[in-house]
Formats: structure tokens, sequence, C-alpha cells
């Protein structure tokens, strides 16, 4: 059994859906997780084991990036966590490696391991190259994301691409876990580790562990889940989350994902079960839903039923800078963010599904929530918890990373939510 007089592992994480279901792991087994919308310290932190903080920093820009994951760490490591997990995408989108070579100044350690592997969802690292579902991951839709696109599949050149935009690659040596060069000065170093199996994660995660000093890790949910695994021994994890949930009769799903997997989840679902659709154009968005569609969206989430709100596809041959593409989607996720809160202001919801970091950072903003309890994991990547504060407080949130799961897989949640079961 580990002490927990103070909190264990401490998450900086790169987005909202990566702060929570990095910190899932730990709460589904019964770990006190607390998780901040922003990049402050959540509430209660004091009190926590696990304390997630969101930095918001995967469309910002590198140089922009080291300041707030800085004073993040720093706050962290003065509540003496043993663990410091820098929550990546499994696919390294965003900033790979510059929060971390923050984190290393900010602590002052020598070195720290990044992993993005999730094998449990088919994102594995082999032989330093990233493959997603057995492909190299700059030739699949992931690789060819509008907002942050990934130009190789070769994790030690993702990281120094990345630390060479943010201005700092002389600050910091990137090397292979295995065959890379010597280092003979006395800069930090990031170790780019392989993992293809869950049990590639847990020997990672029990060397970390075993570190007498804070140890420095980034990577995906999946090297989140072998930590819990690791420290959580001695406890009873839950293996029945749903367990705990009541059926719900009202639900409201969110989602402004552009990903075809989440169209195809959509779809599959409302093969199977009763469902409304409502979908909405960015314009329609950006320049304001008319009060004749708030009304109606509203009174369809006060029925008993599942209502999809669901943000309709961009034009993909409307020519945009990376910087306008970026500033669309914090638009979007703003204005789509107000939205929902008009709606579940006046239908309350039994349950408030949001798909997508961007999207839920746009509705907890909009509904004012900067922290919020976990309980736990519900699928990879699919995280349930309770607002501490703001518009839905109290209200239960799930929120899911827009490109994870099957063709089925939002089914199956949704069906568990409703009926109590699977179909």
């Amino acid at each position: 059994m580990t002490d927990s007089s103070t909190p264990l592992v401490g998450i900086f994480a790169d987005d909202l859906t990566g702060a929570l279901d990095a910190a899932a792991p730990f709460a589904a087994r019964g770990f006190r997780t607390v998780v901040s919308t922003t990049h402050e310290l959540p509430e209660g932190a004091a009190s926590a084991e696990v304390v997630s903080i969101n930095l918001g920093t995967r469309h910002m820009e590198p140089s922009e990036v080291s300041e707030r994951t800085s004073g993040a760490v720093k706050a962290l490591a003065a509540l003496g966590v043993k663990v410091l997990l820098n929550k990546v995408d499994s696919t390294l989108r965003g900033n790979p490696g510059v929060e971390l070579a923050a984190a290393l100044e900010a602590i002052s350690v020598d070195h720290a391991i990044i992993c993005s592997a999730y094998p449990q969802n088919n994102r594995i690292v082999d032989d330093g190259v990233l493959l997603v579902d057995g492909t190299s991951v700059a030739n699949t839709d992931v690789g060819r994301d509008q907002l942050s696109p990934i130009s190789s599949s070769n994790v030690e050149e993702l990281i120094l691409l990345s630390l060479e935009r943010a201005g700092i690659a002389d600050q910091v040596h990137v090397r292979r876990a295995s065959g890379g060069k010597g280092v003979t000065d006395l800069l930090p170093v990031i170790v780019a580790a392989d993992a293809t199996t869950d049990d590639d994660l847990l020997i990672l995660a029990k060397r970390l562990v075993a570190v007498d000093s804070t140890a420095l890790v980034a990577g995906s949910a999946g090297v989140a889940s072998a930590l819990a695994q690791t420290l959580g021994e001695g406890r009873k994890a839950d293996s029945s989350p749903f367990g705990s949930l009541l059926t719900s009769q009202k639900i409201l799903i969110v989602t402004a994902s552009q990903r075809v997997i989440v169209d195809m989840q959509i779809q599959t679902m409302g093969d199977e079960i009763d469902l409304v659709l409502a979908e909405i154009t960015a314009d329609e968005v950006i320049e304001g839903v008319s009060e004749e569609s708030v009304g109606r969206m509203t009174e369809l989430v006060k029925r008993e039923g599942v209502v999809v709100l669901k943000l309709g596809r961009l034009d993909p041959n409307e020519e945009k800078s990376t910087e306008e593409l970026r500033t669309l989607a914090g638009t979007i996720a703003g204005k789509l963010g107000q939205f929902v809160k008009t709606i579940t202001d006046i239908s309350k919801p039994d349950v408030l599904v949001v798909i997508g970091g961007d999207t839920t950072s746009g509705v907890l903003n909009a509904c004012g929530v900067e922290s919020l309890g976990l309980q736990g994991e519900l699928q990879p990547g699919t995280v349930n918890g309770i607002p501490i504060e703001g518009s839905i407080a109290g209200t239960l949130l799930i929120t899911r990373a827009g490109g994870f799961g099957d063709e089925k897989s939002l089914l199956q949640l949704i069906s568990l939510l409703k009926f109590g079961r699977s179909v």
C-alpha cells in the first residue's frame, strides 16, 4: 500500500481531455483525484492523491508553451508528488518534448522519459516509429490533422522538430532508449522509449515508481494506466465502473469532432437505438444560433431520450493557414460552449457527454467549471466525473477523446448509461 499523505502523481496535460483521461485510471482504482480545467491547481489539490492540470497548450505557439508549463510543474512539485506525468497526445500532435524540456528545467532534473504508446488503443512505438493500427502515424487520418499535422513517424525526429520550432533544440538532448549517441556535456536528456505491449508500459511504470527522487515522464493514457496499476497494488480496482451509475433518461451528446470514426460511431448508435441527431453548421455557431433553434434543442433535451448535437463538416476546400484554423476552432468551441450552456441551463440533462478536447474546454469554460472530481474510466479515453462548481455542478459529465474507440464504442457507452446493459 502506498503512502497517501501527499499527492502521489501530478499530471500536466496539453489539453483537457488529456488531463481527464490521464487521471481517470487512478480514480478508477480509488485514488482521490481532482482535475483542473485551467493551468492552475484545482480545488482540493492539497488533499488529493492525484492532481491533474490542463495546460491548454496543444495548439499554442511552441515559444509560448514553456512559461505556462514551468508554472504548473513547479506548483505540482511543491505538493511533493512522487511522479510527474506530462500527458501528451498518443500520436504526438501538438508540441511533443517542449513541455518536458520546460519541466526538466523547472525542477532541475537531468533526464526524463517519453513514450506515447497506448497499445490498448492500437498506438505503439516500435523501433522508434510511432504506429496507429499498424500504419505509420504520418500516413493516417490523425497524421493529416489540419490543426496539428504530423510530418514524421519517427519519434526522435518529431521531438527534435518540435524543440526546433520552440527555439530550444540546443538546451536538451534527445536520445533513443537504445542505440543513441553518448552525451558528453551536462545538458538534460529526453529518452524516447519503445513500447508495443501493456507489459512494456508496466515495466516502465515500475522503474519510475522505484526512483528515489521525483520521476519525470511524458506519455499517453497508456502510461497513466500502467502507473495507476503499479501504484495501486493493494487497492481494489473498480472492475465495473458503470456499477455506480444510475440508468439515465435524458442524455445530451455534444461533438464538434471532424474525425470520420466519430461519424461512424454516431451512425452505428442510431441504427440500434432511438436518438435525435441535430446538426449545426459552423456558420450558425459563429454568427449566433437563433432563438428558434435554441428553443427547439432545449425542448428535445427535456424529453427522455438521447440527443446528439453535432457540428457539421467544415469545408475541406476552403484554404486557411494553420493559425486561421486554430483561431476558427477556438471561436467555434467557445460559441458552441455558450449554446450548450443555454440548453443545459433550462433542460437539465441527466448526463452530458462531450466528445473532443477543444469542445470539452469550450463547454466547461462556458459553464464556469474549473475543477472536477473524477469517478473513473468507462472506456479507454472515456472519463466520468462530477463538476465541482459552475452551472452544471453535480451533473454526470462524460468526456471522450475524438479519435478513440471503434464503430460500436459509442453505442456501447450510451446503452450502458441508458439501459444499464450493453447491446
